[in-house]
């Protein structure tokens, strides 16, 4: 009698999270959302200014990318011929754009629909904030301008290229591209499984996370830099010094190319590897110094070797 309530407990557990997380359960979908009466199915134009996108597409997909057109373009393909009710539906509410994946419906069959989404907005205008939800297929994300943009994906690569005051970009799996331009405030990115690579160009925070992973950066100018590894090897190039870095890897080596006249104070500590430098280190105590010492760098790799080496600088 117990072991049968733990597996009617059990049942109902996976029927709950199928329910709230609004993805297939058996061949049915339940995906609810607010207002959505007011939205529109399929392809559209959108004369309307934008400056706020909440996006949320269940598979599938998507690209948004920056045009020299005025008006804000939907474009939804598939493999079937595809009722309203099973078509990208949008709504626009002063200035802001929902996009949802099909119409707010219980019971409703999306099984292999095989949709890509592809939107279009007017790159000269300035985003207010980008909120994109991808549970399965990749996204590209392209010559925008923001002030914030938040992406979470759950299964599958992202892609992002363009200026933006913050970023807080997640995947659980699939690898994650960053192309940052202009200035920056807090760039922070996270992968559960996959591999980061960032290109930035200036930013104050630069937090990358990876538990499974490879991580490769190359910055001109970051003033804080963090990055936790659990299981991956970290590549970090930089034309200027940090002001701090402070770097942790589990399992993985860690390989550093900063200025030769880098001004440095180093806390470096391999547990099971060894530390190599052709920088102008000279030891004091536990510590590193080159130059004047002003900016800190802290660097732990448990398993794997750490790595310092001298590039010319700006």
């Amino acid at each position: 009698m117990r072991k049968l309530g733990k597996y009617i407990c059990f049942a109902a557990a996976v029927a709950l999270i199928g329910c709230l997380s609004g993805c297939n359960f058996g061949w049915k979908t339940s995906y609810i959302y607010q207002n959505g009466d007011k939205y529109v199915a399929g392809d559209r134009e959108i004369t309307e200014k934008i400056d706020t996108i909440d996006l949320d597409y269940l598979s599938g997909d998507v690209t948004l990318t920056g045009t020299d057109a005025s008006t804000v373009t939907i474009r939804e393909t598939s493999e079937k011929q595809l009722e309203d009710q099973r078509k990208v539906h949008t709504w626009v509410d002063g200035t802001t754009l929902y996009v949802r994946y099909c119409a707010s419906a219980k019971g409703l069959d999306v099984n292999f629909l095989k949709k890509n989404l592809e939107i279009q907005l007017p790159a000269d205008v300035k985003l207010s904030d980008v909120k994109v939800k991808v549970s399965s297929g990749d996204l590209t994300y392209k010559d925008l301008e923001a002030e914030n943009v938040n992406v979470h994906a759950s299964s599958g690569d992202v892609e992002v290229s363009g200026a933006a005051k913050k970023m807080d970009l997640q995947v659980s799996s699939g690898d994650l591209t960053v192309n940052q331009r202009g200035d920056s405030e807090e760039i922070k990115l996270k992968t559960s499984s996959g591999e980061i690579f960032v290109n930035a160009e200036n930013a104050g925070v630069l937090d990358v996370h990876s538990s499974s992973g490879k991580v490769k950066v190359e910055a001109k100018s970051v003033k804080d830099f963090r990055s936790k590894i659990s299981s991956g090897a970290g590549e970090y190039k930089f034309a200027s010094e940090p002001e701090t870095i402070d770097v942790s890897h589990s399992s993985g080596s860690a390989t550093f190319y900063l200025p030769k006249e880098s001004n440095l104070t180093g806390e470096f500590k391999a547990s099971s590897g060894k530390l190599s430098y052709d920088l102008a280190f000279s030891k004091n105590g536990d510590n590193y110094v080159c130059g004047n010492g002003a900016n800190l760098m802290k660097v732990h790799v448990s398993s794997g070797n750490i790595e310092v080496k001298g590039i010319d600088g700006e």
